[in-house]
């Protein structure tokens, strides 16, 4: 009985607190303006089993998670997560090509300039499945922990793009469920409450701790924030109907001849497209880019790091979850970055982490023009022919 006569004071309390902050701050009318159900947003999808293609972000596919849950559960197609590079030049070698086309394995990419670590990390949560029999490669650009980047970490604009309405319902789902794993997502979401605004139900519920004013402001539309997230929570869930049969398939052997005739047709083939300078860029990218110049990046600490927190607690997860994945640790070009050796420490820290967690991974990262292979980028940090060829090679090793 005291419990519940203290529960019955604590609610009586943030109740007058909320009328306080409503009337002392503005008018909490979002939720009577909010369109919670957009009524475009149908469960329909475009994608076949088994998965494959690329797909730049969830913006045609907005019940993508739950398509990724199967997938990821049974392993009928190899899931590769990147940013820029998966936008680059067309080529053979990319893997939504080599896989697709080449080998007739199932792959699908999934990604674009801006999808870093922590927004990678909540598509495996939205997800929701365990990761024990996923097929799953993560490319990893070492221009996410420079600069910029490196302090501010996934933009929220590029994390939503990954994360409509139905990834964020079965994101709660695991929150209602005290699922712990979820907690840097919900961290994020709580770092950029400032930026969302009234934002919509589901996302005030998964936020409502984020400070003293949300905590004022949830308890007092309470019942009405969880009805209409309870309201829409069946179509939210939803999961399209999938046409196609997944068979399975086994990786096949490429003799290692025939990789040494991929990588040396690769730098062939990206040598005669740099005529015009001695830094191995093709000769468009240097005459608009670059024009004989050179750049330097900004270090950040590992300690002040951002991105490498958010690496790290995508790494964690992914063990949690039983996950065996492939990872790419991709390099830039030293002939254009001239500092490249004071990202080195950041560099091996990636490599300790990776270790620590027993993650397999191809290391692609150079800090000296000596070590450089031509053809391995395309541009400063875009992989190029060779570059891919490596990957596909690390791919296929990966899941032999």
């Amino acid at each position: 009985m005291k419990g519940s006569a203290a529960s019955g004071s604590d609610h009586l309390l943030g109740l007058a607190l909320a009328l306080a902050v409503v009337v002392g701050i503005a008018p909490w009318r979002a939720d009577r303006k909010l369109i919670v159900v957009d009524p475009e947003l149908t469960c329909s999808t475009q994608l076949v089993r088994p998965l494959q293609g690329y797909l730049d972000n969830y913006a045609r596919e907005p019940f993508l998670s739950s398509l990724l849950e199967g997938t990821l559960r049974d392993g009928s197609c190899i899931v590769l997560l990147g940013s820029s590079e998966l936008t680059s030049t067309d080529h053979p070698a990319k893997p939504v090509n080599f896989f697709n086309k080449e080998l007739k394995v199932p792959l699908l990419a999934l990604g674009h300039a801006g999808n870093q670590s922590l927004s990678m990390h909540a598509q495996l949560v939205a997800a929701n499945v365990s990761l024990e029999h996923a097929r799953l490669v993560i490319l990893v650009s070492p221009s996410w922990f420079v600069d910029k980047s490196a302090t501010e970490g996934t933009a929220l604009a590029a994390f939503l793009e990954y994360q409509p309405s139905p990834s964020l319902y079965r994101i709660q789902q695991r929150i209602d469920q005290g699922d712990t794993l979820v907690g840097p997502v919900t961290r994020y979401l709580a770092e950029h409450r400032d930026e969302l605004g009234a934002a919509q139900p589901i996302i005030r519920l998964m936020t409502r701790d984020a400070s003293v004013v949300d905590r004022a402001r949830f308890c007092f539309s309470r019942p009405w924030t969880r009805f209409l997230v309870d309201e829409t929570k069946a179509q939210m869930l939803r999961v399209p109907v999938l046409g196609g049969t997944a068979q399975p398939w086994a990786m096949p052997m490429i003799a290692p001849e025939r990789w040494k005739e991929l990588y040396q047709a690769g730098v062939q083939e990206h040598l005669a497209q740099c005529t015009n300078n001695k830094v191995f860029v093709t000769d468009t990218y240097y005459s608009e880019y670059v024009h004989g110049g050179t750049r330097q990046l900004d270090t950040v600490p590992v300690i002040l790091n951002n991105e490498f927190r958010d690496f790290a607690g995508l790494l964690n997860y992914v063990k949690a979850s039983k996950g065996e994945p492939l990872f790419i640790l991709q390099p830039l070009n030293p002939y254009v970055y001239t500092n490249l050796a004071a990202v080195d420490p950041t560099i091996n820290a990636i490599r300790r982490e990776l270790k620590a967690h027993d993650f397999d991974y191809l290391d692609l990262w150079v800090s000296d023009t000596t070590d450089f292979q031509p053809g391995t980028l395309t541009d400063v940090m875009h992989l190029g022919p060779l570059g891919w060829y490596r990957v596909d090679s690390a791919i296929t090793a990966h899941f032999q």
